[in-house]
């Protein structure tokens, strides 16, 4: 009846070599993929609990277990958590590296004498080599100069008022701060209006 007789003799046989292939192949596919989740926890986290948790969720449930896997696992490698943390570094090294008016926080330049925004003072030249310094500087880094204290606008006029003593002018004294009235006048100031 049957010209072409069955590859392994009969069917029995057949389906018994079929279904060696299959579970072999199934096998290899399972074992395959035990190793790939192994690999993978490995590459997204360092805690031994997870890499368990990984590998047995994949070697339990066969064929559900890569899927469950596959949503549970860390989103991001170590090498791309590496690579953004670094990333990050970077731009914040780049943000503290800009130099800023302390007035109005624009970016200025580092040779910038002053804010082109707010006009504040932002350096000065020495005294010596006339170079740009930065107001906390106490002496020049390329010529060793000192730089001379700055001073305050009430300590100007005090000079200013010294020096007219030179013509022969006794200086005003200035009175002691519990003889002011409460305006800020001396008594032999006139008021003006």
């Amino acid at each position: 009846m049957f010209l072409i007789g069955w590859p392994g003799g009969d069917l029995q046989a057949t389906v018994t070599i079929v279904a060696a292939v299959a579970i072999v192949y199934f096998g290899l596919i399972w074992a395959t993929t035990i190793l790939w989740a192994y690999r993978d926890i490995r590459s997204r986290s360092r805690d031994l609990f997870s890499h368990l948790v990984g590998v047995a969720l994949v070697t339990v449930l066969p064929l559900v277990g890569i899927p469950l896997y596959l949503v549970l696992r860390p989103t991001s490698t170590l090498q791309q958590a590496y690579d953004r943390q670094l990333e990050q570094e970077a731009i914040l090294s780049e943000l503290h590296s800009v130099s800023a008016c302390p007035t109005c926080r624009r970016p200025v330049q580092d040779d910038f004498q002053v804010c082109p925004h707010c006009s504040t003072s932002l350096k000065e030249a020495c005294h010596d080599c006339g170079r740009l310094l930065t107001h906390a500087w106490r002496h020049c880094p390329y010529c060793a100069t000192p730089r001379e204290p700055v001073r305050s606008a009430a300590r100007l006029e005090f000079d200013a008022d010294a020096g007219s003593g030179d013509r022969g002018e006794a200086p005003a004294e200035a009175a002691p701060p519990s003889t002011r009235p409460a305006g800020g006048r001396t008594t032999e100031e006139p008021a003006t209006r």
